[in-house]
Parts: C-alpha cells; structure tokens; sequence
C-alpha cells in the first residue's frame, strides 16, 4: 500500500482525486486544503509520496517543497498545478520536485498519468534507499570487500580492506591485484579470471602484502559477474590468523564442555547427523562399557545402542534436529552393555561447531539415572 498525502485548496478537486486514486487499490490517500495544515500532519505521521498544487494561499507548493527539502524531508513530492509556465517548471524542479504534472484535459488521461508518477517516484525512492543502506553495510563490514575488474584493477575497496592494507580508498583504485599479491602477476590472474568464469566462485589461501610491506595470511572467497556488460570480479576476504585464533578458541570451549559432560550423572553423548558418536561423558562409559579417548578416533555410532527397530526413526530425528539446529525432548530406548533395556528421556540439540560441523547433544533428563546398574 502506498501512502499519500494530497494537497490543494480546492476541496471539490481533493474528493475527486482521493476517489480516482483509491480506486487502484494500493493507494492510501489523506487530504488537507494548504501547506500549513500538510506540515502539522507531518509532525504526526509519514507518507509515501507527497502531492501538492502550486498555487495556494499562503505557502504555495514550491516554498512548501523547500520548506521540506530545508528539514532534511526527502519525501518523494510531486507539483500537481494548472500552472504550467516553463520558470515554475524549472524552479520546481531546481528545488527537488520528484515530477511536475499539469491539470487539465480528460480527467481519466490525468490521473492515469498522477497515478503512474506516484508509483514510479516510490519505486525509485525505495529503490535508492536499498541502495544506500546495502552501500553503507557493505562499507562498514568487518569482513574486507573489494572489487576487481577482469585486468585486475580495483573498482572498489571497502573500510575494512583498507585498513586491513594500509591504503586510503584513492590508492587502491590506482593499484592491481598483483601490487598486494604476488601469486597475481598479469599473467596468471588473466588465467585465474578464466577458471573463475568457468567454475564462478573459488577460495584461496593468499598472502597480502601491506603498504608497510608487511605480509598478511589470507583468506579470500571470489566470485564472478557481469555488469553493464562487463565482467566484475567481487573478493571476500578475512585474515586467516584471526580464523585460526577463532576455530582454536571454540575447541577450547569444546572442550570445557566435555569437562562439564563428565560431571553430569546421566547420559551424555555428541553425535554427527549420521549417527557417528563424537563424545560421551563418563556415565556414559558405564552404560555402554566403552571408553572415550581424546585423541583416539571415537568409532561406532549411537544408532548401534538403539534398541531394534527403532534404529531408523532415531536416525530421521538426529538428521532433522542437527539440520535445523532444533531443540527436542524425546524417550530413545538404549540398550545397556549388559543386554538389559532402558527407555531414556533426552533433551536433544543441534547445533553448529567447528569448520561448519553440524552435530547433535543428546543429555539425559530421566531424574533416575544414578539408580540405574
């Protein structure tokens, strides 16, 4: 729904065009008879678009625009006047008119014509809001962003590509890929950009070089596409020390968890989507008579303790949670290293570790855990 506010001082008009407008059915019309009564419904409420006649009393259309482009008011504004001497035009214009329109001849032809411009001037402010904000989040991403031509100049390079580098914005739009990567000499990146066509998205491991000559390890995502006809290389591209320091931290959590899992009187076992067991706590160890070794490959899988017959319902839950990181509560009967049965309640979570990895949580709820042999 677009919203509008119409403003004329000829009130028979205002009924006449808030019926034609309506009619569409995506357009919300609210009417006032001057400028002054416009600006008061302004300081409650905003629109869309704004459409004003030129002459009225007391604030005419023009200084009504100005007044509102003067508050930092960039409602799109249409002048909507009976005027049509080529200076308002052009004042109207000059002062931020989005359109200028000129009443009269058949009424249908008209508002057929207002009806278009009201939505083609939404549409291009919409429009260049997006623009702006995916502009000013690209700009001020913590990743770096930069853009290649298909020689390998730079159209483009963010904040943090530049600090990241050392260059202001003006140096790196004079420089190539090759200046800040050595494995980029003209040659090969005219060969890398041919792979890249093909295959349209590649990530290498790289070495950038700073202004204070000073090598960084990277990580760059490249992907390949076409504007204006021409071929545009857009580059990703973070610091892999800061991956590593990352990935060392959350094994680090891993395994503070585990210390934590060990305490725990009930079951607790870590599980991949196939059902490949990853961690188990120590009660965990009593149940199935199988110890877990840190730096010995777990092996065997969970659906192995799964009583017969329900091996495959249980695996269709461990897809599903560890696929869509869920969270459920359900009884999995296991079978006890010494043949006996036990219906056990779990709480049941996936969630996303390391390098991406999607694996399950099973911890047991059952308050009768530590009365079980």
């Amino acid at each position: 729904m677009i919203t509008v506010l119409f403003v004329d001082d000829e009130p028979a008009l205002l009924d006449v065009s808030r019926l034609y407008l309506e009619k569409t059915g995506d357009l919300k019309v609210d009417t006032c008879f001057s400028a002054e009564q416009a600006i008061e419904m302004l300081k409650e409420r905003s629109y869309d678009v704004i459409v004003s006649d030129f002459e009225m009393p007391g604030i005419d259309g023009i200084e009504f625009l100005k007044l509102m482009r003067n508050l930092g008011d960039h409602t799109p504004f249409i002048i909507f006047t009976g005027r049509g001497r080529e200076h308002v035009v052009i004042e109207a214009l000059n002062s931020g008119a989005d359109f200028y329109l000129q009443k009269g001849g058949d009424p249908r032809s008209q508002f057929a014509e207002l009806i278009h411009k009201i939505r083609l001037a939404v549409q291009r402010e919409r429009s260049e809001r997006s623009l702006q904000v995916t502009r000013h989040s690209v700009e001020k991403a913590s990743v770096q962003i930069f853009w290649l031509d298909t020689r390998g100049r730079f159209l483009y390079a963010n904040e943090a590509s530049c600090q990241a580098l050392g260059y202001r914005p003006d140096e790196l739009l004079r420089m190539t890929i090759g200046e800040i990567d050595p494995l980029f000499p003209a040659d090969e990146w005219n060969r890398f950009v041919e792979r890249l066509r093909s295959h349209q998205s590649m990530i290498l491991q790289a070495i950038h070089t700073r202004k204070d000559r000073q090598k960084v390890p990277v990580e760059v995502s490249f992907s390949y596409g076409n504007f204006q006809e021409k071929g545009i290389i857009f580059a990703y591209s973070w610091n892999a020390r800061e991956r590593s320091a990352l990935y060392a931290m959350m094994k680090l959590a891993d395994a503070r968890c585990h210390q934590v899992a060990d305490a725990l009187p009930g079951l607790y076992f870590e599980v991949a989507r196939d059902g490949n067991l990853l961690f188990w706590n120590t009660a965990a160890t009593s149940f199935t008579g199988k110890e877990y070794k840190r730096d010995t490959p777990p092996g065997g899988t969970f659906l192995d303790l799964v009583l017969q017959g329900q091996q495959a319902h249980v695996a269709e839950l461990l897809t599903r949670v560890g696929d869509g990181n869920l969270s459920e509560i359900i009884q999995i009967p296991l079978t006890c290293h010494d043949g006996t049965q036990h219906p056990v309640i779990f709480q049941v979570c996936g969630y996303e570790g390391i390098h991406n990895r999607h694996s399950i949580q099973l911890m047991e709820i059952s308050p009768d855990s530590l009365n079980r042999s």
